[in-house]
């Protein structure tokens, strides 16, 4: 009998320690997306451990094995680590070969919808952004060149209600593209963004600490 307790206890601790054994969650992060990780896993009361990834200036984050599933549903939730996006410097570097007009308009459209995605980024409740923007070709005998246009999709945390910033979001993108002249050429589309199991980032972050608290009564 007392054999058998004793296995039965060393079984529970197995599995204890499998539980609290840390895993990589996300690695080759920025600082700034894995500071954001942390401290929203942190805020959720899940332990999670930044660390800085050998030859390299990425970043990883680990969190106990057990504690995947509600880390990764939380981090959905807000739409985290945020895509790392490119300023007009990275797109357009100092050296390099020689592009094609069609290769350089490409690539400034590019450039210049990550500039304003990255404004939008920083409106709270706003957990991603996507801008489309649609440039007429120029010509220099048109006195009255047509108007570009831009498309914004704004994914949004439950409950931001973002679409009373819409006039505010529509004279940001206006002012922020070369070309754009008219805001009712700007289109806006707001969603949320809900978790599989949880209807919000707040519901979430209380059911990790509910279960935080059962597993330290234990």
């Amino acid at each position: 009998m007392r054999h058998a307790r004793f296995g039965a206890l060393l079984l529970l601790t197995s599995v204890v320690l499998a539980g609290c054994a840390k895993s990589v969650l996300y690695t080759d992060l920025n600082e700034v997306q894995a500071n954001e990780v942390e401290a929203t896993l942190l805020s959720a009361r899940i332990d999670a451990d930044k660390n800085a990834v050998a030859k390299s200036k990425s970043f990883s984050i680990s969190v106990s094995h057990g504690d995947i599933p509600r880390a990764m549903a939380v981090l959905t939730a807000v739409g985290l680590p945020r895509q790392q996006l490119h300023n007009l410097g990275d797109v357009f570097p100092k050296e390099g070969f020689v592009s094609s007009p069609l290769e350089e308009r490409a690539r400034y459209v590019f450039a210049l919808s990550q500039e304003v995605e990255q404004t939008l980024l920083q409106f709270d409740g706003v957990v991603d952004a996507r801008v489309h923007i649609a440039l007429p070709e120029r010509n220099l005998l048109d006195d009255k060149p047509q108007s570009a246009s831009a498309s914004v999709v704004i994914i949004e945390q439950p409950g931001a209600h973002l679409e009373s910033r819409e006039t505010d979001i529509k004279a940001i993108v206006t002012d922020g593209i070369e070309g754009l002249r008219d805001v009712n050429r700007v289109t806006v589309k707001f969603f949320t963004r809900r978790s599989a199991s949880e209807g919000s980032f707040r519901a979430l972050v209380s059911s990790a600490q509910q279960v935080d608290g059962s597993v330290g009564e234990r």
